[in-house]
């Protein structure tokens, strides 16, 4: 769901008020714990994608080793699944959200186009300047030279994304604005709306991330897994659980229940979110448990993640009187 639609919802719900109410300070909470999580988190990935740039014109420069890049690879992809399924924010706003990653790629068009790029360069644009790209070159068996020919610029590229988000999210007129005039004019049906439908966003990319490369146990999909040259979808998967963990604790939802006195909900959600991370398989690569007998234990890790996404898309929704509805979760 992208902002407008979120504008429009929430124009829904505007129309309906004939007047402000005054804000009430457990929702100003709210909102700017909210505000305050995605801030950091937009630093957090400039900042591992500069680190990123760095390490990769030392290694270009002869002065870096392979394996240190690809660890300061896997370090910015992680901050990057922080903001993966974020929707109506400045993600979109600013027309970033393929800027960091094409994924699903059936095609495998970043294999593709970077292949293409290697035997006749050309402008790079589309699938060739994201975090995937990158991924290729560090992990296909390439020479050094032939890394290097593009590394640098897509690298930068990745810089330049970045800063922008990180810019959009201290925008004076573009999603503080937003929350604020939610905050003053629809109130708590809005603002809740918008952030349990964020939540419900995050949580459907990472089950995308499950179910496309789960498919069946007889047809699994290894290659549909969001990192299969690198062998960390698995790992990627448990960064995105702890991000949406975090984004529900200290994004301001967690304390917004303990305000309201909520104590059983509370309770109901922690035991999901530690059941889902107890049962996700140990290790970096999700092709291994898609193997023989260890695919059981993955069907056995969606019965958790199951369980949780009941708990925030429906049970959460319900407990706090909002209603998310299609729109608010209908996938990226």
């Amino acid at each position: 769901m992208n902002l407008r639609l979120f504008s429009l919802a929430a124009l829904g719900v505007l129309t309906a008020c004939q007047s402000q109410p005054p804000v009430d300070p457990a929702l100003e909470r709210l909102t700017d714990a909210h505000l305050t999580l995605m801030r950091q988190q937009a630093g957090h990935l400039a900042g591992e994608l500069e680190q990123l740039h760095h390490y990769v014109q030392a290694y270009c420069g002869g002065d870096q080793s392979l394996v240190t890049v690809q660890g300061q690879w896997r370090d910015a992809f992680a901050a990057w699944t922080a903001h993966q399924g974020q929707s109506g924010g400045p993600l979109d706003a600013a027309g970033l959200s393929y800027a960091f990653q094409l994924w699903p790629d059936k095609k495998d068009t970043t294999g593709r186009q970077l292949a293409g790029q290697l035997s006749q360069p050309g402008a790079l644009k589309g699938a060739s300047v994201t975090l995937g790209a990158v991924e290729y070159l560090l992990y296909e068996d390439l020479s050094q030279a032939q890394r290097c020919a593009l590394l640098p610029r897509i690298s930068a590229e990745l810089v330049a994304s970045g800063g922008r988000l990180q810019q959009a999210w201290y925008h004076t007129a573009g999603y503080a604005q937003q929350l604020e005039q939610m905050q003053l004019q629809g109130g708590e049906a809005v603002v809740l709306t918008q952030i349990l439908g964020q939540l419900a966003h995050r949580f459907d990319r990472i089950e995308k991330k499950l179910d496309l490369p789960l498919n069946t146990v007889d047809h699994p999909r290894p290659l549909f897994a969001e990192a299969w040259r690198s062998a960390q979808s698995l790992h990627f998967l448990r960064t995105s659980l702890h991000s949406l963990q975090q984004e529900y604790q200290a994004g301001g939802v967690r304390a917004y229940l303990e305000q309201r006195h909520a104590t059983a909900l509370i309770a109901e959600l922690d035991d999901a979110f530690a059941d889902t991370l107890e049962h996700l398989p140990k290790g970096d690569s999700l092709a291994y448990w898609l193997q023989g007998d260890n695919y059981a234990t993955l069907l056995r890790f969606k019965i958790s993640f199951d369980r949780l996404g009941s708990k925030l898309k429906l049970r959460l929704p319900e407990a706090l009187g909002v209603s998310l509805g299609f729109n608010a979760t209908d996938g990226d």
